[in-house]
Parts: C-alpha cells; sequence; structure tokens
C-alpha cells in the first residue's frame, strides 16, 4: 500500500499519510481561520508583505509554493505573483484550492492574481522572460533544529517531500536572475549558511525573512 495517497472529499482535493493517524492536508484559502487573515491583513502586519514590500502590481514570483499562503496573502494585497511548485501532487492540491478560492464571492479577485506553475523553480529561472520585483523563498533546509520543526499542515508536506537538498542551488539562481530584491524564509534560529550576507532581516516570533537587496 503507498504510503500516500490523493483523496476526493467534499471539501476538495487532499492528501492522506496512511501511516500516520493525522487530518488528511487540503489547502484551503477560505478556512474561517485563513479567510479572517487575509480579510484584516496589511502591508505592515504580515511579516511576509512587509519582507516582500508588498504593494499593488508588484511582480512576485514565489519559488516554494508549498501550501500556498504566502503566495495568496502577497496577492490579497495587490501582487502579482506566479507560484512555482515543482512537486506535480502539491501542485495539484494548489490547483485544486485556487480553483475553489475563484469561486468564492470575497477571495476570486485575489486567486486571480495567482498564476500557478508546476516545474523545478531553477528550470523556470533560467528561462522566464521578465525580471520579476520580488523572488520568494522557503526552502525545507537540510539539518533542521529540532527546536524549528514545522508544525500541522507542513509535517505531511514535509513527510511527502523531505528535505531540500538543493537550497544552496536554488538560492544562487535566484540571486543570478536580477531581481532587485530576494527573499528567503527560515526558522528563526536556523543556522544553516548561504554565500552571502542579507541586507536586512524581518525577524518574527519564531521565522524570519532574509531579504538580499542588489
Amino acid at each position: 500500500m503507498s504510503r500516500f495517497v490523493l483523496e476526493e472529499s467534499e471539501k476538495g482535493l487532499r492528501l492522506a499519510d496512511k501511516f500516520i493517524r493525522q487530518r488528511p492536508l487540503l489547502i484551503d484559502f477560505s478556512s474561517d481561520y485563513f479567510y479572517r487573515r487575509v480579510k484584516n491583513t496589511t502591508a505592515k502586519k504580515e511579516l511576509v508583505a512587509r519582507a516582500a514590500g508588498a504593494k499593488p502590481y508588484i511582480k512576485v514570483l514565489d519559488c516554494t509554493g508549498g501550501l500556498g499562503r504566502d503566495a495568496f496573502l502577497l496577492a490579497s494585497l495587490g501582487c502579482c505573483v506566479t507560484m512555482i511548485e515543482r512537486s506535480n501532487v502539491i501542485a495539484l492540491l494548489l490547483k485544486d484550492a485556487l480553483k475553489r478560492a475563484l469561486g468564492h464571492p470575497e477571495l476570486g479577485d485575489v486567486a486571480m492574481r495567482i498564476k500557478l506553475v508546476a516545474m523545478d523553480a531553477r528550470n523556470y529561472l533560467s528561462q522566464m522572460d521578465f525580471i520579476p520585483d520580488v523572488i520568494m523563498l522557503d526552502p525545507m533546509f537540510p539539518n533542521r533544529r529540532k527546536s524549528a520543526k514545522v508544525k500541522g499542515d507542513m509535517q505531511i508536506v514535509q513527510r511527502f517531500l523531505g528535505q531540500d537538498e538543493d537550497v544552496l542551488a536554488l538560492f544562487e539562481s535566484a540571486i543570478n536572475a536580477k531581481s532587485p530584491r530576494v527573499v528567503v524564509k527560515r526558522p528563526l534560529y536556523d543556522k544553516s549558511k548561504l554565500p552571502v550576507e542579507p541586507t536586512n532581516v524581518v525577524m518574527g516570533s519564531s521565522i524570519r525573512f532574509d531579504i538580499f537587496l542588489r
């Protein structure tokens, strides 16, 4: 029996881990908690928005789509977001979630500002025909400290995908893309080294955003 199974449910497509008793992963931008967060968000309130310098119409390239929450928050502030996800399975979950959001009376406009691309971000960066205003990276750094373990839905994602062993290669591709701003999201106390020191850092209670400006 396969450990991970894609399932159709009344609420949408979800990913179940058959080896662990945990609620299946279903990405839902209209869930009560996230919907309230989207409706109440401001560019100053959200760390990701401050790190990205979010404002209407800027072009954001999110190279590590994941659960899509950061991309959706940025789109809710008017950013035009291209979201890259290299896992075909996670991309299917995101596609399903965006489709449902498009039909939501108050989230449809936000979902319209997000373009989902299922491919490896490094390949996309090497062939894209525009320079985004911001490139966002949220890799799963190898050798994560125990104090920085992921929680909730991200546990299933990390078990399914494993850790990213090509973080440095992705970072270098992002830096070489000549975007004026590259932002790396990481656990607050993560000690993984990048070849360049950040220009600035936005810090939260458990995460931080390292900002690299050209």
